[in-house]
């Protein structure tokens, strides 16, 4: 689990502690130090004023799971890492990721786990996202269960990309408590799991609407995404969402975490949203005086 660090170093100088957190789920193959540096333009000093933002590592290792890609990808961290120091930005290096080294997985694909491929120039290798047969997700519950037992409602928000959007959706199946208080969820270039059982809510009673996420919602697709198409998004939208509270942000470009303006722009706007989080901190804090 990394926080973020440029948050830490203000909230030395000012005092001032962000008393609710945000989660961040990575994608497949990346880890909690690269979906920190990606979201870094999104995450605007209203909303770190706001929410404390966690990001958890996946548990399963999928190192070199590319190739080659994979080594471009480690470059092109190398390379951001640079820019930034030299912009005076805080970097973290990966190294200090705690529970992490490299690329990493909040699922294996069942049918890789069978056939013994683990690389995607193998012939019988699946993607995570194609895959029927979804194996380990309950490491990746139990991480989740573990690292926020203690966290007394603090969880206010919830941001997912690609596998980690998808796993959110999983995770209101799976550990329905942690939605307790969550008010807001992004799900950007999530995608609808293909394996029946991954439906199967673990709080069902019969009722209708059993299993969503009732939470504000915000779900983020691009146009030209060449790996997860919009019916896809749509579905797990539809499927693990109330209706009534999704919203749609469509943006131009492809398989990634989209950095324009307008994007910010309504990014910062929905998690900020009045949601009553302030009011009942603040009634706690006045009962415990």
């Amino acid at each position: 689990m990394e926080k973020d660090k440029e948050e830490e170093k203000k909230t030395l100088k000012t005092g001032v502690v962000p008393v609710l957190k945000c989660v961040c789920f990575h994608g497949f193959s990346q880890n909690a130090d690269a979906f920190r540096r990606r979201t870094g333009s999104i995450r605007t000093t209203k909303l770190k004023r706001k929410y404390e933002f966690v990001f958890l590592d996946a548990p399963h290792a999928v190192d070199g799971v590319f190739g080659e890609e994979d080594g471009l990808r480690e470059e092109e961290e190398r390379n951001a890492n640079a820019n930034a120091k030299a912009k005076n930005e805080t970097v973290v290096d990966a190294k200090t990721t705690t529970n992490c080294s490299g690329h990493r997985s909040w699922w294996l694909a069942g049918e890789n786990v069978e056939s013994g491929a683990t690389k995607a120039t193998d012939a019988a290798w699946v993607r995570p996202a194609k895959s029927r047969k979804i194996v380990g997700l309950e490491d990746s519950v139990e991480l989740v269960r573990e690292t926020f037992v203690k966290t007394e409602g603090e969880v206010r928000a919830l941001v997912g990309f690609s596998q980690g959007a998808t796993f959110i959706a999983l995770l209101r199946r799976k550990l329905p408590e942690l939605f307790e208080n969550v008010r807001k969820v992004v799900s950007i270039a999530g995608f609808d799991p293909l394996d029946e059982e991954a439906y199967a809510a673990a709080d069902d009673d019969g009722k209708v609407g059993k299993g969503l996420i009732e939470s504000k919602s915000l779900h983020v697709h691009g146009a030209n995404d060449a790996l997860v198409t919009r019916d896809r998004c749509d579905r797990l939208r539809d499927l693990f969402y109330d209706a009534e509270n999704a919203s749609m942000f469509e943006h131009e470009g492809g398989h990634g975490v989209p950095t324009s303006k307008q994007f910010r722009e309504a990014f910062e706007t929905f998690l900020l949203q009045d949601d009553g989080a302030e009011t009942e901190r603040e009634t706690e804090r006045d009962t415990e005086r």
